[in-house]
């Protein structure tokens, strides 16, 4: 089976979770879609540049506190681009609840599709169906689907797949020789994890696999598995099942204090840290939107300003990068496309918005990862270089106190990590 086909049970299993957190706007209670545009500007009353966001806001698959910290943030920024009128028309973002449902995702594309909508934004969905039924552009949302990595309308602005490459440099930084990375046993997941084994190898670390089944609910002979290997550091790789998982390794008296252990953030919602208490406290957690309690980033004070300004929580300790990826996909927007000269964007469509943005170039906010639409992140690692992956940068934060903290800057996930105190 090709890495391109097997991906798709990969990066639904990895990253459901990208489909909620990266472009959420106020929705309705019925799950079929609410917009948010208002603009407090009278002059800002041209004909709004429509968006539509595919999010997993409810059902078995979604995240309830990562869905109000998106819809938030999305709308505190739509709120400020659109009082400044920064493009001359209002953006209107409209989300689709999927519900965790396939065939609620195609009715979300079919929807987007019909109503007027130039691109995706934020989010694709975590369903094939909704992207095939919509035929639109993809725009800023956070690669986390077969058509954000392939699609060539498709402009992701982070991906999970940085994420795992950065496993074996959070390795490295931490300083052991060598590591175990615990993963979901499917045909692509075995492809990375290799991938992640040859970039470790350039950072001289040894890193082994376990590979478990995808339903697996005990963990307690997994967990006994890893005290028996003895790793000097651990990855994982595990979904939805991490609360389970670190009981078990608490059963085994294996602590993050003890032995480095280092996931992605997307993996470790805010509600997963309340369930887990003091035992999540010590984790290393790989990130492409910086902590919203990371209060010297200047685009996080801009964020937590226009939080505040719009009347929702505002405290950066009680907020996850969730709110960080929301938040800068709208200002990021702005950024593109006020290069654009006021005559196109009058006259804006999907078609001259894919060439805005295939040609916006170097894109450095303090707040995320920086990307290059004009060129692959990773040419240099055969199995991601045909992937439209345009950032191989991420940062490093630890779990402390249950709260997110930085500890490194963005930089090169295959290099090691330059972790502070």
């Amino acid at each position: 089976m090709s890495v391109h086909v097997s991906c798709r049970t990969f990066v639904a299993a990895l990253v459901v979770v990208a489909s909620i957190t990266a472009g959420c706007s106020k929705s309705s209670s019925g799950g079929g879609g609410a917009a948010a545009a208002a603009s407090s500007n009278p002059a800002c009353a041209g004909a709004p540049l429509k968006f539509t966001s595919i999010g997993t806001l409810s059902g078995p698959l979604s995240f309830p506190s990562l869905t109000t910290e998106a819809q938030n943030s999305n709308t505190a920024a739509l709120k400020a681009v659109n009082a400044e009128c920064a493009l001359g028309r209002p953006i209107q973002v409209v989300t689709c609840d999927d519900k965790s449902d396939p065939n609620e995702a195609t009715r979300c594309g079919r929807q987007a599709h019909d109503d007027g909508s130039l691109a995706l934004f934020g989010s694709s969905g975590s369903f094939d169906g909704g992207t095939s039924a919509a035929n639109l552009p993809g725009v800023l949302t956070a690669g986390g689907s077969i058509f954000d990595l392939t699609d060539p309308r498709s402009f992701s602005i982070s991906s999970p797949l940085t994420l795992v490459v950065g496993g074996a440099a959070t390795a490295a930084a931490a300083g052991v020789k060598d590591a175990l990375m615990v993963s979901i046993d499917t045909a692509a997941t075995r492809a990375f994890v290799t991938t992640s084994q040859q970039v470790a190898q350039g950072l001289n670390v040894k890193l082994d696999s376990l590979f478990i089944p995808p339903d697996t609910t005990d963990f307690a002979p997994v967990a006994a598995q890893i005290a028996e290997r003895k790793p000097s550091a651990l990855g994982l790789i595990l979904t939805t099942q991490m609360v389970p998982f670190f009981n078990a390794l608490a059963d085994e008296g294996i602590s993050p204090h003890d032995i480095p252990t280092f996931t992605a953030v997307t993996l470790m919602a805010p509600e997963v840290l309340h369930q887990l208490g003091n035992k999540a406290d010590g984790v290393y957690l790989l990130t492409q939107q910086a902590p919203p309690s990371d209060k010297d980033n200047p685009g996080i004070q801009q964020m937590l300003k226009e939080l505040k300004d719009a009347g929702f929580n505002a405290n950066g300790d009680d907020l996850s990068p969730a709110a960080t990826g929301a938040w800068a996909n709208v200002h990021t927007l702005v950024d593109i496309l006020k290069k654009l000269p006021p005559s196109e964007i009058a006259t804006l469509d999907s078609a001259k918005l894919v060439d805005a943005m295939a040609k916006a170039g170097p894109i450095n906010r303090p707040e995320i990862a920086p990307f290059d639409f004009t060129a692959n992140a990773f040419p240099d690692i055969p199995s991601l270089s045909s992937f439209r992956i345009f950032t191989r940068d991420a940062m490093v934060m630890k779990v402390e106190d249950g709260k997110y903290i930085r500890v490194s800057p963005f930089s090169d996930a295959t290099k090691p990590f330059k972790l502070e105190n």
